[in-house]
């Protein structure tokens, strides 16, 4: 009998280049729950995996963000792999 494949689960894994960071704020401020702000302004992760409706957030903010320093890693996860099947950087600036 042959075992059930493991559920994956397709995410985007979300980074923020800290040298392309200059502290506009407007990540934080369209997506409070993926960013936060430091004491200088500058963008940190509060949680570095989205999903679903959060996917598509994280996508807006990397468009909106005016340096592109949100990175974007689409990825495919399950409980022994993860494969990135794409990866951006910020929008069209």
């Amino acid at each position: 009998m042959s075992r059930p494949e493991p559920a994956t689960r397709r995410i985007v894994r979300v980074r923020v280049n800290p040298i392309r960071c200059t502290a506009f704020g407007f990540c934080a401020e369209f997506a409070p729950e993926l960013f936060a702000l430091d004491d200088w302004g500058y963008a940190w992760l509060r949680d570095p995996k989205a999903t679903g409706e959060l996917a598509d957030v994280a996508r807006e903010a990397a468009r909106l963000c005016p340096t592109d320093a949100i990175i974007l890693e689409e990825v495919e996860e399950s409980p022994d792999t993860l494969v990135v099947t794409r990866r951006s950087q910020g929008g069209t600036h």
